[in-house]
């Protein structure tokens, strides 16, 4: 590929010397970089000059995360398969460096921003690995800079298909940004663009579902199951965030338990019965609350909707427990049931639509526990059900 436009050498000298400074575990060198230009050439993007692949040091690389491709953010299952991957292979010179534009949102001449690579990164923070090789492109707008990170993660490394949800989240954030108009015609244009993977079937799926949900599914956000508590993007990292013990009992003596006053757990679903029979159990036994936090495994079309659908499953499920307890005592029916007895109940749900509020100085739509319209709401271990208030 011909080069015309380069990095300068006044920014190329600032990055020199901080790579001085910066560890390398996997041993990244500039002899490595040039071997590499053979054995995984740069890919050329529509509408973008390619300026060069360069060593960097990882400072000076921003990732959006709201930008990440992936509907569930990073992968926590698949960052694994990567961190395995590095950890026995090492650096793979065949596998297609992250690729990255100049910072346009920073004022300096040297910060760049990721367009693909988000999975490796999370990796290379795990590793302590502070530099990196990247390929530098310049685009022509912001709309052929969404196309090629969707077009750019196919790689000899561990990597995941852009799914259905992937490309919606995608078409809608474009929208949302003003990167495309709400309009059929822009809409198709730009599906046929970031999704050339798929069958023409399954991008008339995909537009048909942006046609109508462009305005709810920008910067929504998914938690992972699984996953480092460090991760904003897991339920383990949501409750380290807002300073609550972790889900379940797992590592914690009965004592320890009892002097955290309850036990909580997180649930895709308000009728999931792993949950509820381990709440119940532990409940029971300590004599303590069990509190149950709602999320939406996968995005939602409707973020109330699902939220009510969930509370009514609970409820239907709490019924059934009620009416199991009465069935094996002969001297009480279900009228007999007190509230503040039953040792499972819900706290709220997790903040999930987070597109950013002019009113709030741009801060998340939605923080910290909410209710099923969104609300903030207080988490108070001693206080009631939400099905209750």
């Amino acid at each position: 590929m011909t080069i015309l436009h380069t990095v300068s050498l006044e920014t190329e000298a600032f990055w020199a010397k901080m790579l001085l400074d910066c560890d390398n575990p996997l041993g990244i060198n500039n002899d490595m970089l040039e071997e590499s230009k053979e054995t995984c050439p740069p890919v050329e993007y529509e509408n973008a000059r390619y300026l060069g692949r360069y060593l960097v040091p990882r400072s000076i690389l921003r990732y959006n995360d709201e930008e990440q491709p992936r509907d569930k953010n990073n992968d926590q299952d698949h960052v694994s398969k990567l961190m395995n991957d590095f950890e026995v292979n090492g650096y793979n010179i065949n596998c297609p460096p992250p690729i990255c534009c100049f910072d346009y949102e920073n004022n300096n001449d040297y910060s760049l921003k990721g367009q693909s690579g988000f999975n490796r990164n999370e990796v290379y923070t795990r590793l302590g690995q502070e530099k990196i090789i990247v390929d530098i492109y310049d685009y022509d707008s912001r709309l052929w800079e969404v196309v090629a990170r969707n077009q750019s993660n196919h790689h000899a490394n561990p990597s995941l298909v852009q799914t259905k949800n992937d490309y919606i989240k995608e078409v809608c954030n474009a929208v949302d940004s003003e990167i495309i108009e709400a309009t059929a015609d822009a809409i198709n244009t730009f599906v046929d663009l970031i999704a050339k993977d798929k069958t023409s079937k399954i991008r008339k799926q995909i537009k048909d579902t942006c046609y109508n949900n462009c305005s709810v599914f920008p910067n929504f956000r998914t938690y992972s199951s699984s996953g480092p508590a460090k991760s904003k993007n897991t339920l383990k990292g949501f409750l380290r965030v807002n300073n609550l013990p972790a889900a379940g009992i797992e590592g914690r003596t009965d004592e320890e338990l009892l002097k955290q006053g309850y036990i909580l757990y997180c649930a895709g679903n308000g009728g999931n019965k792993a949950t509820w029979m381990r709440g119940i159990v532990h409940g029971i036994q300590l004599g303590i609350p069990v509190w149950i936090f709602g999320y939406a495994p996968v995005r939602k079309e409707d973020l109330k909707e699902f939220r009510e659908s969930w509370i009514e499953e609970f409820e239907e499920l709490k019924e059934t427990t009620i009416q199991f307890a009465s069935t094996i005592l002969s001297d009480c029916d279900s009228s007999d049931f007190a509230e503040n007895y039953f040792p499972v109940k819900v706290a709220g749900f997790l903040p999930q639509y987070i597109k950013p509020n002019p009113k709030d100085g741009g801060t998340p739509t939605e923080k910290g526990l909410v209710d099923t319209n969104g609300n903030p709401i207080a988490f108070n271990a001693h206080g009631d059900c939400l099905t209750t208030r």
